[in-house]
């Protein structure tokens, strides 16, 4: 199981060497970010993250988005972190790298913010199955994704271990929030979710 990671994030606004994966994984992705929950003990990775570079950029060029990607970890909240910067996306620096040999790499995006505008995943759920995502690692490498595909999830019932899985078939998962509004709860009600597997 792990923590309450992605749960956070809530995009409206929607939440780097890699580090060793601490005892406790996040509880939440936060603020105005996108929203999801990562498992609550992290089990031993099927790959370390340090044995790949970290990813710096990720395009999705069907969207003409080219943005940078920082490594995040885990907030004072035990949320996973996103970037400040909307237009930055942040990878989740306790699980895969892309690249690694299994599991899921996970990148976060906020959709928007009142004071930023759009963030670099407003238009995350418009990606459709077969579409290009390319990563860029820190060493200049290109690895090249293909979307497979796109999901909107109530927060509530995100599938948090499906979501950070550290074994399994390798692939990409970004995240941002999407659905209605709620100016109550000042975040979004679903998140977006979009896989993509090595392109051949």
């Amino acid at each position: 199981m792990l923590p309450t990671v992605l749960a956070g994030l809530v995009l409206v606004g929607c939440g780097a060497t890699p580090a060793p994966a601490p005892a406790v994984v996040p509880a939440a992705l936060a603020t105005a970010t996108a929203t999801a929950t990562a498992p609550a003990t992290a089990t031993a990775a099927a790959s370390d993250p340090g044995d790949v570079a970290p990813p710096a950029r990720i395009r999705l060029p069907s969207l003409g988005v080219d943005t940078a990607v920082v490594a995040v970890g885990v907030d004072a909240r035990g949320e996973m972190a996103v970037p400040e910067d909307v237009r930055q996306t942040g990878w989740y620096r306790f699980g895969p790298a892309p690249g690694s040999a299994a599991g899921s790499s996970v990148v976060s995006g906020h959709v928007d913010d009142k004071v930023q505008g759009r963030g670099a995943f407003y238009r995350l759920v418009d990606l459709a199955v077969g579409d290009p995502v390319v990563v860029t690692t820190a060493a200049g490498a290109d690895l090249a994704f293909r979307v497979s595909a796109v999901r909107r999830i109530p927060k509530s019932t995100l599938p948090v271990d499906e979501l950070f899985a550290r074994d399994g078939p390798p692939h990409l998962t970004l995240v941002t929030c999407g659905g209605t509004f709620d100016r109550a709860l000042g975040s979004y009600r679903d998140n977006v979710v979009v896989t993509a597997v090595s392109a051949p």
